[in-house]
């Protein structure tokens, strides 16, 4: 299998919680690419008071690694946005057209509060897609309030948002909670696509995993959708089928 797009992804160096160096970030890519990604978008985190950084901080950051990748071929092709945190300052930011959505424009990547979504949070992914934005909502099988009532997921995706699974979830990465949400979540037909948010290059085992596990569950199929048209919608702009 090949021709995998992976949305979310913290493999440029330096800048938050992801790869600690340039031979990090590579490792991470080939890994990547040897499980048939052929496309990786960096998503570093912007999270105001704990990851400050700002479109143009992060254009340079994306670029210097860019050029050292001369001397590191044999990665997948590469893109850049952000994962948004989704607090005010960021809703704003968005609003303004002052984030860093996915290529193209058209979607943008939301991470929320681990506990629970803010309030009129469905209202707010209206206004994005009002603003031309398709919210994409990253591992919601994290957030404790959908472990509780998966329906606020499926409420706001019925109202035009779009769900991204970290596949590692479904072999226990982050906690046997997690797991099941996000098996629960596959079962309600609740995402749109699967990605790595791999930070560091022991995190590609894990991935493979997932995916391996991704393909017991539901078949090859289920493979080419989560992790090739569903992304190629998405950087569209549309919520795939």
């Amino acid at each position: 299998m090949s021709g995998y797009i992976d949305l979310h992804c913290h493999y440029v160096p330096g800048i938050d919680d992801g790869a600690g160096s340039f031979a990090d970030g590579v490792a991470m890519l080939r890994g990547l690419g040897a499980l048939g990604f052929t496309r990786v978008v960096a998503t570093p985190h912007t999270r105001p008071g704990m990851f400050d950084n700002t479109n143009a901080s992060l254009v340079e950051a994306f670029r210097e690694f860019q050029v050292s990748l001369a001397d590191a071929p044999g990665v997948p092709e590469l893109s850049l946005s952000s994962e948004h945190y989704f607090d005010d300052v960021v809703f704003q930011r968005l609003l303004a057209g002052d984030g860093l959505p996915y290529p193209g424009g058209r979607a943008v990547l939301l991470e929320f509060y681990q506990i629970d979504f803010p309030p009129m949070v469905q209202h707010r992914m209206v206004d994005l897609r009002t603003h031309g934005l398709l919210p994409v909502i990253a591992h919601p099988e994290r957030y404790q309030c959908l472990w509780r009532d998966p329906g606020i997921l499926e409420r706001l995706v019925d109202s035009g948002s779009a769900a991204l699974l970290d596949v590692a979830a479904l072999v226990g990465k982050y906690g046997r909670k997690t797991q099941e949400c996000a098996e629960e979540l596959l079962e309600r037909g609740l995402y749109h696509a699967a990605c790595s948010d791999a930070h560091r290059p022991a995190d590609i085992v894990e991935v493979q995993r997932g995916i391996e596990r991704l393909g017991e569950l539901y078949g090859e199929e289920e493979l080419v959708f989560m992790l090739r048209e569903g992304p190629e919608a998405l950087l569209m702009g549309e919520v795939p089928a």
